[in-house]
């Protein structure tokens, strides 16, 4: 396991291929990812590697909360881009609690993705806890916002009613949102002073502590970019291939130079706002 560096942005990896889910009923909820993470979760709680899947979902507006999904029906209804900040630590462990889970997955910001590792790694006294996770997601990631902050702006710059968007995404340079039937596009330079702060100053866009890492490219609109960091990931995705739950191709190498200079701005913006701090 390595840091980012600008001359590795993306940490140590196996390999890095474009992915998305044969089963169209998930394409047609992500269409702009692929939704490959949701077939590889799908298959693991269906072959039994896994109980139970830890993810957000989103509750109303930019609420979410975190659930732990047992069936195929219970992860398509978390499927999608949350932009709230949860209590990670504290829900997982209550949700752990339950004794019918041996076994699971989990998916994650690439902050969350390290606290888990160093849980598994160098464990205290979470044994208990830590030996149930089975498998780490994590998603790429810029940051996220303040939440009531970025509400605010939402509604008195755009009038805009957190409780009717229906969806946020990154696309670009813009972060479109969902709303009412229509879409609205704010420049990401315009949302920089409502990321918290921890995330400024965190060099970490691809998630270099999981098993795998997911996220987008926007060249390859539809497909999910998965960077398999270890041989478990690399099995993972080559049986769900063999099964039937997604398409895979190698990665070119536009799309990987595309998210090392995402990943190296990030390197970058988090000195700048450590030298600030310091």
């Amino acid at each position: 396991m390595s840091f980012v560096s600008l001359d590795k942005p993306l940490g140590d990896y196996v390999d890095i291929v474009l992915a998305r889910a044969i089963d169209e009923t998930i394409r047609r909820q992500r269409i702009a990812s692929g939704g490959a993470v949701t077939a590889l979760l799908t298959f693991m709680l269906e072959r039994g590697y896994v109980d139970g899947v830890v993810v957000a979902k989103r509750v109303h507006g930019l609420q979410a909360e975190l659930v732990i999904a047992k069936s195929r029906r219970e992860i398509l209804e978390a499927a999608g881009n949350k932009w709230s900040v949860l209590p990670y630590t504290t829900r997982l462990r209550e949700a752990l609690h339950d004794e019918s889970l041996k076994s699971i997955a989990l998916v994650g910001l690439p902050c969350q993705a390290q606290f888990l590792w160093q849980m598994k790694t160098y464990p205290l006294l979470e044994t208990d806890f830590v030996s149930k996770i089975y498998f780490i997601v994590s998603l790429f990631c810029l940051g996220t916002f303040a939440t009531e902050a970025f509400i605010d702006l939402l509604k008195l710059k755009y009038g805009l009613k957190p409780e009717k968007i229906s969806a946020v995404s990154l696309e670009k340079n813009y972060i479109k949102i969902s709303y009412n039937k229509s879409e609205k596009r704010i420049p990401l330079a315009e949302l920089l002073p409502y990321i918290q702060t921890g995330c400024l100053t965190c060099s970490d866009y691809a998630g270099v502590f999981s098993d795998i890492s997911a996220g987008l490219s926007e060249n390859y609109p539809g497909y999910t970019v998965l960077i398999l960091r270890c041989e478990k990931a690399v099995k993972l995705v080559n049986e769900a291939k063999a099964n039937g739950y997604i398409e895979v191709e190698k990665a070119n190498l536009d799309v990987i130079e595309e998210i090392e200079t995402k990943a190296r701005g990030k390197i970058v913006r988090a000195t700048r706002y450590m030298s600030l701090l310091l």
